[in-house]
């Protein structure tokens, strides 16, 4: 067989940090020095999957740590399946290793599969080196050869008489060691001198035998004979070495039974390697698991609903107990200036020393105390505040790992930000920090931020007092969206998830403040979602919509941001490109949003028109020039089409100027929307004449007669100058 080191690629990975992701891994065909690391609030067990770009037989896998994240445990498992993705494969453990450190470990597996399972089950011990109990993977290469799925003919088995005399010497009371065996004749092996998983083997490649035979693959009966009198040998010594040790434990001699116990697990597995090589009836029910009942699955969400409270409770026991620390360490400075202070101060009486004028002294030590007091308060909230203690905890490990420092910005940034309330929130270090040159600084800010709202929030921000956290967490997210980079572009979108999300949401955001800010961010993502491709233009897309499910979300505040740049503004009319003309990018973002709006959230009449969305949006993009744009826009008007009905259809009979074809083409969607809902086809030409005759500009949309009105009054007033 030919071994090699084989490639890889992750598709599953239940917990990573955001500077070593996963992907890293799948780069390292030939041994690369990126490595992975768990994050830093991880659930163990923690899973890795990997598929091969082949199906596999695996051999062994080379695998090391770095030097400050070791491995106590892992557990590895080969899947493999005919078809589907990772989870319709069925795994079965094939390996398990302890303590693995930065030195390589050659760990054997015996297996054959597409997937590979690493589940780390221990967390490491907390250190010095290793804070946050972390597991990493620095080197990961796997050693196996390529192999192919064979396909299993059922063929009648063809029996000779010998079992039947086996049997009939057996039944007589001969021993089964005196009878002469041979492998070459056709029996079941049901009488052999063997073990019982031994003959399951057996019986399993004799049936491989027999379909070999039927095709005349020669080379393979040729492997088969000699395979198959290896297994039948092993078989045999496993057989006596069962009996053997059933008699030295009865006789108490446990050396010699720890001796055949080694020697069986070795035979053991040398029967299994043939069983996975030919794939028999017995390897399929080694690698079939056994799924979860629902009572297993329920107490497992129990234990890990409970392990999350004990985390969280435990998190809010080491912050209070550094906020006593904290305090008892300021109030011992207090303490100790205002000793120092006391000592200062002379107690003799003034008309003992002859001074006339004790009041101008007594103001000087007065100011100076007080000023004292001010710096030890630290009432400067440009420097240090209520919101630094918070992300404390968050902040500092992340500005440690950056590297760099946290320069100074011009002070109107934070003076704007203390006047809006702001920067109490997540103190001044933050805010300085996401307006810093440096990308890694800013990055970090922006995770602290992001680490600080999903774990539990500080009591003063609950039970109906969380506003002020939610216009700090918007304000926020709009720097990171405007950011070059796209890891903090990312993270701005999770900030904005999970600050329109309880508990940073509470109960004192009115509905009208959240459409306010879904109003501001509407089109700042709707350009994002132009100007990016590939996953991050996905991302975005969902986060777009997922933010729109709040109740209180008004979706016609997202149709009306797709209409930007689709519609002439009456100051700059030289300036406005049709729709049919714009670039592709731009027009095909605003028809995959109204598309997906329609399909996820349908049609509400009262926060948009489907009127505007047809003339400004779906009608102007059937002349654009790109093919997909015109079938995404036949897309919005059959989606249009599914919910409002024949005034669509009336709509679309009276297009001028659209090839014939493309009409054809729209009708015919239009046709299969009604046979999909199980409504009547209407016979447009036939039936015209019953439909009441609408003006042209009642066909017009609301939105194009306010601008038609303002162009009006505007000529009117130029025609009076």
């Amino acid at each position: 067989m030919n071994y090699n080191w084989v490639p890889f690629h992750i598709v599953a990975c239940s917990s990573e940090d955001f500077t070593t992701p996963a992907d890293y891994l799948s780069t390292q065909q030939y041994g690369s020095q990126r490595a992975w690391e768990c994050s830093r609030t991880a659930d163990f067990p923690v899973e890795i999957i990997l598929r091969f770009h082949t199906r596999v037989q695996l051999d062994h896998v080379l695998i090391a740590s770095k030097l400050d994240k070791i491995i106590p445990k892992v557990d590895i498992y080969i899947g493999d399946g005919l078809n589907g993705g990772f989870n319709d494969a069925e795994y079965r453990k094939t390996g398990t290793q302890l303590q693995i450190h930065n030195k390589p470990i050659q760990v054997k597996l015996i297996g054959i599969g597409s997937f590979l399972k690493l589940r780390f089950i221990e967390k490491p011990k907390r250190s010095p080196q290793n804070p946050y109990g972390q597991v990493s993977i620095q080197i990961l290469k796997i050693w196996a050869c390529a192999r192919s799925y064979n396909i299993n003919d059922h063929t009648e088995e063809v029996f000779g008489n010998k079992d039947n005399i086996d049997k009939l010497l057996i039944d007589l009371g001969i021993p089964v060691d005196m009878i002469n065996w041979f492998e070459d004749d056709d029996r079941n092996f049901q009488y052999a001198p063997i073990d019982d998983d031994s003959r399951e083997t057996l019986n399993g490649m004799k049936s491989i035998r027999d379909q070999a035979r039927q095709v005349e693959d020669f080379e393979a009966l040729k492997e088969l004979k000699k395979d198959m009198r290896l297994v039948f040998e092993i078989g045999k010594e496993i057989w006596k070495i069962k009996r053997e040790l059933g008699f030295a434990v009865a006789k108490e001699d446990y050396l010699r039974a720890m001796e055949l116990r080694n020697r069986l697990k070795k035979l053991e597995q040398k029967r299994d390697f043939y069983d996975a090589l030919y794939e028999t009836a017995r390897y399929v029910k080694m690698i079939s698991l056994k799924r979860p009942t629902t009572a297993e699955y329920l107490r497992h969400l129990e234990y890990l609903d409970r392990q999350e409270q004990l985390n969280a409770d435990e998190l809010r026991r080491q912050r209070e107990l550094e906020e006593l620390h904290r305090r008892r360490l300021l109030k011992e400075e207090q303490d100790k200036i205002g000793m120092q202070i006391e000592n200062k101060i002379d107690k003799t009486p003034w008309w003992d020393k002859g001074d006339r004028k004790p009041i101008k002294k007594d103001k000087k030590k007065k100011k100076k105390e007080e000023d004292d007091e001010l710096q030890v308060n630290f009432n400067n909230p440009f420097a240090f505040n209520e919101g630094d203690v918070d992300l404390e905890l968050y902040l500092n490990p992340l500005l440690n790992s950056a590297g760099d420092k946290i320069t100074d910005i011009p002070l109107e940034i934070l003076r704007r930000l203390h006047q809006l309330g702001y920067l109490t929130v997540f103190g001044a270090r933050a805010w300085t920090g996401i307006h810093s040159e440096s990308w890694r600084v800013r990055e970090a800010c922006a995770q602290a931020v992001l680490n600080f709202l999903e774990m539990p929030l500080p009591d003063k921000y609950l039970n109906g007092k969380s506003k002020k956290l939610f216009l700090a967490s918007m304000e926020f997210t709009k720097i990171c969206l405007d950011d070059k980079i796209l890891s903090i572009f990312f993270i701005g979108l999770k900030i904005l998830s999970t600050g329109l999300a309880p508990p940073v949401c509470g109960t004192d955001v009115s509905p009208a403040i959240v459409n306010k800010v879904l109003k501001e961010f509407s089109p700042i993502l709707v350009e994002k979602i132009q100007e990016l491709n590939f996953r991050a233009r996905e991302i975005s897309l969902h986060s777009l919509l997922s933010i729109f499910r709040h109740p209180a979300a008004n979706v016609g505040i997202l149709i009306n941001a797709c209409f930007d740049k689709l519609v002439m503004d009456p100051n700059f009319p030289k300036l406005f490109v049709p729709p049919d003309k714009q670039p592709t990018r731009i027009v095909q973002a605003r028809l995959e949003i109204v598309l997906n709006v329609l399909q996820t959230f349908g049609y509400d009449e009262k926060q948009y028109s489907h009127q505007d969305v047809f003339f400004i949006l779906a009608l102007p993009c059937l002349f654009h020039q790109a093919n997909e744009i015109r079938l995404l826009s036949i897309e919005v008007i059959a989606a249009l089409y599914q919910f409002v009905g024949v005034d669509i259809r009336v709509m679309v009979e009276q297009i001028e100027n659209l090839k014939p074809g493309l009409k054809g083409q729209l009708l015919q969607r239009l046709d299969q929307v009604d046979h999909d809902l199980g409504r009547q086809i209407p016979e447009m030409e036939k039936g015209l004449s019953s439909v009441p005759e609408q003006d042209e500009d009642d066909l017009q949309s609301s939105l194009l007669k306010k601008k038609k009105a303002e162009q009006q009054q505007e000529d009117l007033s130029k025609s009076k100058k």
